[in-house]
């Protein structure tokens, strides 16, 4: 068996585990793209019996593909890390319980808070398969704050901004305390 500062400095040496979520920067990108959705499930269910070198729901097919090839470039890699322990329990601590979020009462803080918090710190942008992180820049003399965080925030829809949140609790909330849990029950049947 390893001593503890063996263990500790493993512990400190090994890579902090990630989570990568996909947004978008046009919101217009889902609503065109669920209208052409309901078009081509129109197409396909009246077919055209006229001849013409392409049905109906080719054409509508050719302008989603149309679609996702112009959008492409709206789609925008984030990768999250696990934050040190202490660098996580200071967020939720600056983050108090909202009493009408039941979310909130289960952990003790406020969630959408914490992670608004914790993205800048654990968080970075992929391009061209390198990390790069969002601009964060506070205002000084005449010159205006630059936060690229809370303007992808704002910008993302509430649903990827459900994803953002989800990847950093699992990361530094639910994954933890699950490995912890299965190694205490995992020990506490192992024959003496």
């Amino acid at each position: 068996m390893s001593s503890f500062k063996d263990r500790l400095a493993a512990a400190k040496s090994a890579a902090r585990p990630t989570r990568e979520v996909t947004v978008s920067l046009d919101a217009d990108v889902s609503d065109k793209r669920a209208a052409l959705q309901a078009e081509l499930e129109a197409a396909r269910a009246n077919p055209d019996a006229r001849l013409a070198t392409k049905s109906a729901p080719e054409l509508v097919q050719e302008k989603l593909d149309e679609l996702l090839t112009i959008t492409a470039d709206s789609l925008i890699a984030l990768r999250f890390s696990r934050m040190p322990g202490d660098e996580w329990a200071e967020i939720t601590a600056r983050c108090p319980v909202r009493i009408d979020a039941p979310v909130d009462r289960q952990y003790g803080y406020n969630m959408h808070a914490v992670c608004r918090l914790a993205a800048p710190l654990c968080g970075v942008r992929i391009e061209d398969g390198k990390e790069v992180a969002l601009e964060v820049v506070p205002a000084s003399a005449g010159v205006p704050a630059v936060d690229e965080w809370a303007d992808l925030f704002t910008t993302i829809s509430g649903h990827e901004f459900g994803l953002v949140i989800d990847a950093i609790y699992e990361l530094n909330e639910y994954e933890p305390a699950q490995r912890v849990a299965q190694m205490k029950k995992e020990l506490a049947t192992r024959p003496a």
